[in-house]
């Protein structure tokens, strides 16, 4: 299998403030002909002067090209967080597979889940620092064959985009709790993928990731920062093993005493961005569909909103959060388990994905298979199959206005 990044090019400084959006026309994609009405990757409205710099001293960071002096490598994926996350706007998903999709590999042995470090596992980087310096000994790396060991899964997974997130860490655990004991007659039943935080002490609901195996802002950056970059942080501190072997002699890269303050910096910038806007008007087309979206029971899994509890934040404290999901992790079928476990998700089981932006996105589903939204709710299946099959049945007219809803979103 080919490598899932290349490098086509350096973030520029003119970057920092805003990407320009690369998603197909919407002829190309199906799509009913739209205007953008809402700027994203803004900061949310009401910060304080202080918050507002903070914001902006994140966005810099998140910005910027790390470097090898700066612990970047040995093995990685991108050399900037705005590399991969950059659709409408800085924080956006992915806007080309060959850049932001990558692997995520596992196994079971003995009867037991692994995540297959002697692999280069959980997460193969395909980029290495021998890009920079070809004496370095160390290439990226591709999936390992199957053998005798272990029964290998390997899963694709695209970019998420990060807008409103900081709304999204905001809501109370409770009131996503509160969702697993719906009694639901299609048989919906989603599970929270409760972690141990060894930041805090405490076992936390997850709420970020493909399969909400983190529960906060924080975790998910320096997961990413390790992963992708290959930087580690206080609270990620062992560096990837290519191919799950030792780093040869003076290729470790050691990070500066700052590391630290970029992964709250990263926090910060991802915590204070605001939500994506509706983008196209309440027709009565996108309203019929709206209505349609709960008639075939869509919403047992994307409920329209939720609230956040009290925060320190003001622009984040008991705010409506339109994101349609209920971070609750979901069987999805046959069709879609990737056999990959991150905490309590099974191999089968992924997140609700919110649809707030989904007309923003380019690719759908955790491998980005789907080109449009039609084709990632036929590729649904296990608890939302009847949902699923009620579209299918519907006239050509309504799929059209429920297309219409979900991408005025």
């Amino acid at each position: 299998m080919s490598k899932n990044h290349v490098i086509t090019a350096t973030m520029a400084g003119a970057t920092l403030l805003l990407a320009v959006a690369a998603w197909r026309t919407d002829a190309q994609r199906g799509d009913p002909p739209s205007q953008t009405s809402t700027i994203l990757g803004q900061a949310l409205p009401g910060l304080t002067e202080e918050q507002q710099q903070a914001f902006s001293e994140g966005l810099q960071k998140f910005s910027t090209v790390e470097t090898r002096e700066e612990g970047l490598g040995p093995v990685f994926n991108g050399t900037t967080c705005a590399e991969c996350h950059k659709a409408g706007a800085i924080g956006g998903a992915g806007i080309d597979l060959t850049i932001s999709r990558v692997t995520r590999i596992g196994g079971i042995r003995n009867g037991v889940y692994s995540d297959l470090t002697d692999f280069g596992g959980p997460v193969l980087q395909a980029r290495s620092l021998k890009e920079f310096d070809t004496s370095c000994p160390i290439d990226g790396e591709n999936i390992p064959r199957q053998s005798n060991r272990a029964n290998i899964f390997a899963s694709l997974r695209i970019t998420t985009p990060l807008f409103g997130v900081g709304l999204i860490e905001a809501i109370p655990a409770e009131t996503i709790l509160a969702r697993t004991r719906q009694n639901d007659p299609d048989g919906v039943q989603g599970v929270a993928n409760i972690q141990m935080n060894p930041e805090t002490g405490k076992k936390e609901v997850g709420r970020f990731g493909w399969k909400s195996q983190h529960s906060s802002l924080h975790r998910f950056s320096g997961d990413a920062y390790l992963n992708e970059m290959g930087i580690t942080s206080q609270f990620f501190p062992d560096d990837n093993l290519p191919q799950g072997k030792p780093i040869p002699p003076g290729w470790e890269t050691v990070p500066d005493d700052d590391i630290d303050e970029d992964v709250e910096a990263f926090t910060t910038f991802m915590r204070l961005l605001a939500p994506p806007g509706r983008l196209l008007p309440l027709t009565p087309q996108v309203q019929e569909g709206e209505r349609l979206f709960q008639q075939i029971r869509c919403t047992s899994c994307h409920i329209p909103e939720m609230k956040t509890g009290a925060n320190p934040i003001a622009a984040l404290s008991k705010q409506s959060v339109p994101l349609y999901s209920d971070l609750l992790v979901h069987r999805m079928g046959r069709n879609l388990a990737d056999g990959i476990q991150q905490g309590l998700a099974q191999g089968d089981q992924f997140r609700t994905a919110p649809l707030w932006g989904a007309s923003r996105r380019r690719f759908f589903l955790h491998d980005g298979r789907a080109n449009n939204v039609e084709e990632a709710i036929l590729h649904h299946g296990g608890e939302a199959t009847a949902s699923r099959d009620r579209f299918t049945r519907l006239q050509e007219r309504d799929k059209a206005a429920l297309r219409a809803f979900i991408h005025s979103l």
